[in-house]
């Protein structure tokens, strides 16, 4: 059995350290926006930066660390430490062969590319980014070979690192914006983020050599695990296909929204959108998975299906506070982490209608990667693929049915991933269900508790927002924010308590007795 304490503790550790990586990372875009707003220079680095990501989530993603650690963790369950390790040589030094190829011609297509992404920006912007594609295409090797040293220190029980990888990156990013900010241009922020993103590797070579890892070059794709892995890959990668899908269509079609400016106004968004909503979720997840993967191999699937359950509901008790904050301090918000210099009104309306129908997607989010991980720990990719094959068919028509068919704007574009990711959600635990009969009444009155807790939530904090005025200078929009945002964390927190929500009083039972 998993040790409680020993779970909030990692746990909590992980998700500061992860949070303190997304504030940093926040704060780069921040310093970015107040130097290049929404304007064609940030529209071609929104677009070069986002490409060479959207390649390694199709050709690898999340195929790394879920095909990976239950193959791995097999080898190890059964004190096979020696093939471990040989198939752990084999599959990095296939990743960086993949990688390399792939980044080589990226590197040759970068016009092509570019043009077929964002072919609706200027020629101006497409120029610059077809330049900038250049510099930053190698971070997808630096990104791939991070992902799978990371998968290879969670499953040794090192998850700390792992998490505060993203501190490295950010912070190299952070520290040449304050001190260049534009003296050497955006070719200069290019370089940096390439130097930060060759740090996630970097830092966690240390703890690599402290659990005694050797690394050899060997590519044996023979290999058992190797096979395995192979066969996990494909479905996984599909799966995982639904958010670079969703990005690609969305960049395509905001290209040719409002000037170009939709492209950075939804990259800003969703950044906003995953600081929060991804922090708890990649966290729990990732932490939790190594786990999952040892009590799947098991016949037994008791401890199994509980740790899944209890996951997936404090996730749904976490996320539904955040979800109704989003959407109705959705504007105070962007206007406190972005409003300065180029970034101005405009560029805060379009972001913030982008912030609101992202969030409607918050809590299928969640959901849907707790239960990814849930089928991959089982070995079974084949079930996330079929689902989220119907949910890329389902963002790809509402795209085009919102955007080109009923003129929404950029608005069309957040809502179609918002309604995909949640129907995603719903098959998945649908299925889920089904197989291992995870839910029963308690879920769904847990369901209906939390959608009234919101909902209370939600209407305290508009009439508390709309209410209050402190101005427009920093501390005022500090307070537009914070004030109603406080009171209505309390007031969700209060209605938990009232509905005997056990997430919470559990917390808060374990608190008091430590208090005592």
């Amino acid at each position: 059995m998993l040790n409680v304490k020993n779970v909030f503790k990692t746990a909590g550790i992980m998700i500061f350290a992860t949070l303190f990586a997304k504030i940093l990372g926040m704060y780069r875009e921040v310093l970015f926006a107040s130097l290049y707003g929404t304007g064609y220079i940030a529209q071609a680095f929104s677009t070069a930066s986002r490409i060479p990501l959207l390649f390694f989530d199709i050709a690898l993603g999340a195929a790394i660390s879920s095909a990976f650690i239950p193959v791995f963790n097999e080898y190890l369950e059964k004190g096979q430490k020696d093939e471990a390790l040989k198939y752990s040589n084999t599959f990095l030094n296939g990743i960086l062969i993949i990688t390399g190829i792939i980044c080589a011609l990226g590197i040759v297509f970068s016009n092509q590319i570019v043009n077929l992404i964002g072919g609706g920006l200027e020629k101006e912007a497409k120029t610059l980014a077809a330049e900038l594609v250049i510099i930053l295409f190698p971070t997808m090797i630096f990104t791939a070979f991070a992902y799978a040293i990371a998968g290879i220190l969670q499953s040794f029980g090192e998850f700390n690192v792992p998490a505060a990888i993203s501190l490295a990156s950010n912070g190299i990013m952070v520290l040449y914006l304050l001190i260049f900010g534009k003296k050497f241009g955006i070719v200069g922020i290019a370089i940096a983020m390439l130097i930060g993103w060759s740090l996630q590797v970097i830092v966690q070579l240390p703890s690599l050599i402290k659990k005694k890892y050797k690394y050899r070059f060997v590519l044996d794709i023979k290999n058992e695990g190797i096979k395995k892995s192979a066969k996990l890959a494909l479905p996984i990668l599909i799966s995982s296909w639904v958010q670079p899908i969703n990005s690609m269509i969305n960049i395509n079609l905001a290209s040719g929204l409002n000037g170009g400016q939709a492209v950075p106004a939804l990259d800003y968004a969703n950044k906003l959108y995953i600081i929060f909503v991804g922090v708890l979720t990649y966290a729990i997840s990732n932490m939790l998975f190594p786990s999952m993967s040892r009590m799947a191999v098991n016949e037994d699937k008791t401890e199994f299906k509980e740790v899944v359950l209890k996951t997936v509901r404090a996730v749904l008790v976490i996320i539904m506070p955040v979800m109704v904050l989003f959407l109705i301090l959705r504007v105070p918000l962007v206007r406190l982490v972005f409003e300065r210099g180029e970034f101005g009104a405009e560029s805060t309306a379009l972001t913030s209608k982008a912030l609101m129908f992202y969030s409607l997607g918050m809590l299928g989010f969640g959901v849907q990667e707790i239960l990814n991980k849930a089928f991959y720990s089982t070995q079974d990719a084949k079930t996330p693929m079929y689902i989220a094959m119907g949910g890329i068919v389902i963002n790809i028509l509402l795209c085009f049915a919102l955007v080109k068919g009923f003129n929404t704007g950029l608005g069309g574009l957040a809502v179609s991933a918002s309604v995909a990711s949640t129907i995603i959600a719903l098959a998945l635990l649908l299925t889920i269900n089904k197989r291992y009969h995870l839910t029963d009444k308690k879920f769904i009155l847990l369901l209906l508790k939390l959608l009234v807790c919101g909902a209370v939530t939600g209407i305290v904090t508009w009439l508390l927002a709309n209410a209050l005025n402190f101005g427009t200078d920093y501390i005022g929009k500090f307070l537009n924010l914070a004030i109603p945002g406080i009171v209505g964390v309390i007031i969700y927190l209060v209605m938990t308590v009232i509905f005997k929500i056990e997430e919470v009083t559990g917390i808060l039972s374990m608190l008091k007795r430590k208090h005592n």
